[in-house]
C-alpha cells in the first residue's frame, strides 16, 4: 500500500537526519511530528495485530523504517537503522 504521510513523535536530530538525506520532511508540533514521505513509499503490514499494527516502510531509493503503530494513541513509532 502506499504511504504518504504518518504521525509520530518528535523524532531525534539523528532520525530527523537520515529521514530528510532519503527525501522525507517533518512538521514538527508541540508534542508530535508529521512525517511526509516521498512519492513511490510503501507500507507492507507484518506479523499479527496485537495492541500494535507492525508494518514494514520501504522508501522508494531502498532504504528501510519498521513502523510500530499504536491504536489507542493513534501514534505511529519508527524504527530506522544507522546508515
Amino acid at each position: 500500500m502506499q504511504l504518504h504521510q504518518l504521525k509520530t513523535t518528535l523524532p531525534v536530530e539523528e532520525a530527523r537526519a537520515v529521514l530528510q538525506r532519503h527525501g522525507c520532511t517533518c512538521k514538527e508540533h508541540a508534542d508530535e511530528c508529521i512525517i511526509y514521505f516521498p512519492e513511490g513509499t510503501t507500507r507492507t503490514e507484518k506479523g499479527l495485530r496485537t495492541l500494535c499494527e507492525h508494518s514494514q516502510i520501504q522508501l522508494p531509493d531502498g532504504y528501510i523504517l519498521y513502523e510500530d503503530y499504536d491504536r489507542q494513541r493513534e501514534i505511529s513509532l519508527l524504527w530506522y537503522s544507522r546508515e
